[in-house]
């Protein structure tokens, strides 16, 4: 089914799209419920191959209702999850209004946002969702129909994870696990249903023949039974041969073993053998998923010493095809237009020279060890990308100590008003001398094209005015903050 069938649902009557209609048409596989105080915790759930990208949201913005930044935040992390839309609930009890700022990030982000009949307390998620699932499942018996729809889907995934994604939603449909292997017995790519049986079934394949077909060879594990499928994938024309395992609590009939070795086949013909092949992606992947075993073979695979400390590097390529500066050994792996590097901290690139003129940015985290680490510190660098260039306007490297401050200026970051003491000439002199020139008299003249002289009395006045010694380490501290809250927020 897809969005404007869900509309027609009769636990649906009254709702009505405000924002995304052009995604009408879009397939809807699953619904779920989410309601969540910080959208900081949300961000921590695995972003890659977890979702098909044609879930809808239920939620009321419970816990975040006086705050549309927070809202704002949960619609950026439902983006990175690639989540179809919102259908919105309780709006004029629980939440007091729909933000015009959330319909045109809707807008913008091409995700659906459907508001249910406003200042009703006895409509129920339960409804929509049980009334929804069974036209899924009724749609989903019919395999063949199924299938074509499903491929369309898969087609139109966002890069760069769509054959790892595929397997989330064959996974999820047919309750069985995957894992695609190489003919060295390697397992290449893996979904696990639930994830977390992906550990023990890894031990269960490894060592085993790859290159015999069985079908529903029943095994033991955790006190349960599953049905162990292998087969060989049909992809000939490739530089090497692939297998597909399969478990599942139930035996896979004939049918459903078709299908989902027809898409399997199918997406790996379309988004390409190297998506099998980058070990980048699989690392990555494996520390998002928790899935530490994988990442740590991986990683002593390309000469990462696990017992010494670590650093990940973020490269964001401005220029179209522009090939990334790293030339040292570690863990690549270019996700759009952010290019991912992990290093042991000895071997990282020399950035800190790099000029401005060369039109990227660089990011670097803090020294950390065990990969536990690796996607924290991912996303830390992803969140203070675009607050970075705004609150650093000429710089293009951007050390830990950045980000962490960057990290520690929100919008409850207590404040001294900068704006009720200096006019905005004062304040952006300041900005320039504090932030982009390293509190250098000489720079700052440069920069905004005053004599010294000039300078140090605008300094001179700020002092007075804000009632602060700028000699004083915890002074200068409290303004600098208040100066990137000053860029930040602006």
């Amino acid at each position: 089914m897809n969005v404007q069938d869900v509309l027609k649902l009769s636990s649906m009557k009254g709702a009505k799209i405000i924002a995304g209609k052009s995604q009408g048409q879009r397939l809807v596989t699953t619904i779920s419920v989410l309601e969540i105080s910080e959208p900081e915790l949300y961000s921590r759930m695995p972003i890659k191959g977890e979702y098909s990208g044609n879930e809808l949201v239920l939620t009321s913005f419970a816990q975040i209702a006086d705050s549309v930044e927070k809202q704002l935040e949960i619609l950026s992390v439902l983006h990175q999850h690639n989540q179809l839309g919102i259908i919105l609930y309780y709006v004029g009890l629980i939440l007091p209004e729909v933000s015009e700022k959330v319909i045109a990030k809707m807008d913008e982000l091409e995700m659906v946002l459907i508001l249910m009949p406003t200042n009703r307390m006895d409509l129920r998620y339960s409804e929509v969702i049980s009334e929804a699932l069974v036209h899924i499942s009724e749609e989903e018996a019919d395999l063949d129909q199924w299938q074509e729809v499903l491929l369309e889907t898969i087609r139109q995934l966002p890069a760069p994870n769509q054959i790892e994604t595929s397997l989330s939603i064959l996974s999820d449909k047919f309750k069985c696990s995957l894992f695609i292997k190489s003919q060295e017995d390697e397992v290449l790519l893996s979904k696990a249903w639930p994830r977390s049986l992906d550990h023990d079934l890894r031990g269960i394949i490894a060592g085993r023949q790859v290159n015999q077909s069985k079908k529903n060879v029943a095994l033991e594990l955790k006190q349960n039974y599953y049905f162990q499928t292998d087969s060989r994938l049909a992809l000939s024309t490739f530089s090497q041969s692939y297998y597909l395992s399969l478990f599942r609590r139930e035996p896979i009939v004939d049918k459903q073993l078709k299908v989902i070795q027809r898409i399997v086949e199918k997406t790996i013909r379309y988004f390409g053998e190297e998506q099998l092949l980058n070990i980048g992606q699989q690392f990555f992947s494996a520390c998002q998923t928790g899935d530490f075993q994988t990442a740590s073979l991986l990683a002593q695979k390309e000469g990462i010493d696990l017992t010494q400390p670590l650093r990940v590097h973020c490269q964001q390529i401005v220029r179209p095809k522009k090939q990334p500066v790293y030339r040292i050994k570690g863990m690549y792996y270019q996700e759009q237009d952010l290019a991912w590097l992990l290093t042991n901290a000895s071997d990282q690139p020399n950035l800190a020279e790099v000029s401005r003129s060369e039109s990227d940015y660089y990011f670097v985290s803090r020294e950390f060890l065990g990969l536990d680490t690796v996607f924290e510190q991912m996303t830390l660098i992803a969140e203070q990308i675009e607050d970075g260039k705004k609150v650093f306007p000429t710089k293009c490297y951007f050390s830990s100590e950045d980000l962490y401050l960057l990290k520690d200026v929100t919008r409850e970051t207590e404040r001294i008003f900068l704006e009720q003491f200096l006019d905005e000439e004062l304040i952006e002199t300041l900005a320039v001398f504090f932030l982009d020139c390293n509190e250098s008299i000489n720079e700052t003249s440069a920069q905004i094209f005053l004599h010294n002289n000039t300078i140090k009395y605008r300094l001179k006045r700020a002092q007075e005015r804000l009632g602060l010694s700028f000699s004083h380490i915890s002074s200068r501290y409290l303004l600098i903050k208040n100066l990137i809250y000053y860029r930040k927020y602006k």
